[in-house]
């Protein structure tokens, strides 16, 4: 099914909630409906998403809980839950058959919008509690608006204008027990359009926000227990524009700290400010550019690192992705938290949910057509 509006289309599918295609217009061809071009990868059927081995979630809603629970397994009180290990001996995005593999109701649908639910029953892969679960697209079309940002020459603000649109997800839950809930939005973007074949070495990142990662172990990418690290000195220092794979070749799989009041959110309150910027990643030769907003502490950058052109799976048009071909700003919690919240602190942030508590997560991702995007 599609939602639309000006310049944008975005196609999603009920199996895993999945976002399978956002196509954008052009630079300057915001009417022209035979101009755009689907910058996410993809599929062309539901068999390729419903792999068992080695899926990239392409698009997809993960959870219960997304990223990696260690050992695949936690405590609540005096009671350990184990849950079904899908990542060696770990848990990645919520189990063998997490969210991203289930089909979702679809309660709502206008030109612009859609709602799906999904009943999570309680032992699904091991975790206690009912869990209802909604997640919302919505889209607003291209159009010129007028930002203010700051004004680096002068020190103080500056107005200017940018023409973008928006595509928006909201992932909500109520539980009838306590669980750990945490989701992601797993969309793999290549400004160049998904069949160009190319990777994404032309793209430049910047996250002027995040000033602390998570430091992992490089084999597992489970934390290290460590806390969170500053990162000045580091490959994770990101804030200023930089070519994407400029102070890591190897790309990224590393989740980074929002700074603001919601970077030490539990997952059980409701957010405290407005979505803030994540990051943002230009691409000059496509004069396109992406942002990210939400009110999740932290966003997860992954590179595709695993991506191939001999990857399993009917892909979006016959295409073959590279290496590093498709890039992931994945908004949400801090891996492994229902673990290591308890040996860190509010630093990081708890993911449980309990009865009565309401879980809440929105991301925005700006697509700005803009000739003057190199930074």
């Amino acid at each position: 099914m599609e939602i639309r509006a000006r310049g944008i289309t975005a196609r999603v599918s009920p199996f895993g909630a999945t976002l399978v295609g956002v196509e954008c217009a052009r630079p300057g061809r915001e009417d022209d409906d035979d101009g755009r071009e689907d910058i996410t990868l993809g599929y062309d059927d539901c068999e390729s998403y419903d792999q068992t081995e080695g899926r990239p979630y392409f698009g997809a809603v993960c959870g219960r809980v997304a990223n990696r629970i260690a050992k695949g397994e936690f405590a609540l009180g005096r009671e350990t839950f184990r849950l079904k290990k899908n990542n060696g001996e770990n848990t990645l995005h919520g189990g063998e058959s997490g969210w991203d593999r289930k089909r979702w109701t679809i309660e709502d649908k206008s030109r612009s919008s859609v709602t799906l639910r999904y009943e999570s029953t309680s032992g699904e892969e091991g975790f206690p509690g009912k869990v209802i679960v909604h997640t919302v697209y919505s889209c607003v079309g291209f159009g010129e608006r007028v930002t203010v940002e700051a004004d680096d020459v002068s020190g103080g603000v500056k107005l200017v204008v940018k023409n973008y649109a928006e595509l928006t997800t909201k992932m909500t839950a109520t539980t009838d027990a306590t669980t750990p809930i945490s989701t992601v939005q797993h969309t793999y973007f290549n400004l160049h359009g998904h069949a160009s074949g190319r990777d994404c070495s032309a793209h430049v990142v910047s996250m002027p926000a995040c000033d602390r990662y998570v430091p992992v172990d490089a084999e597992t990418l489970i934390p290290t227990g460590e806390g969170l690290k500053n990162v000045h000195g580091t490959p994770y220092d990101l804030r200023e524009p930089t070519p994407i794979f400029a102070k890591s070749s190897d790309g990224y799989d590393n989740t980074f700290v929002i700074a603001g009041a919601d970077a030490t959110r539990p997952a059980s309150e409701l957010p405290r400010e407005p979505p803030r910027l994540a990051a943002r990643v230009t691409c000059p030769e496509a004069r396109r550019a992406l942002e990210v907003y939400t009110d999740a502490p932290g966003v997860h950058l992954y590179t595709g690192n695993f991506l191939s052109g001999t990857m399993l799976g009917k892909i979006k048009g016959g295409a073959r992705y590279a290496r590093q071909g498709g890039f992931c700003l994945e908004t949400g919690w801090f891996p492994d938290a229902v673990n290591q919240h308890a040996k860190i602190g509010d630093a990081y942030p708890s993911v449980v949910v309990r009865r009565g508590d309401s879980y809440s997560h929105t991301l925005t991702y700006r697509i700005e057509n803009d000739p003057s995007v190199d930074e």
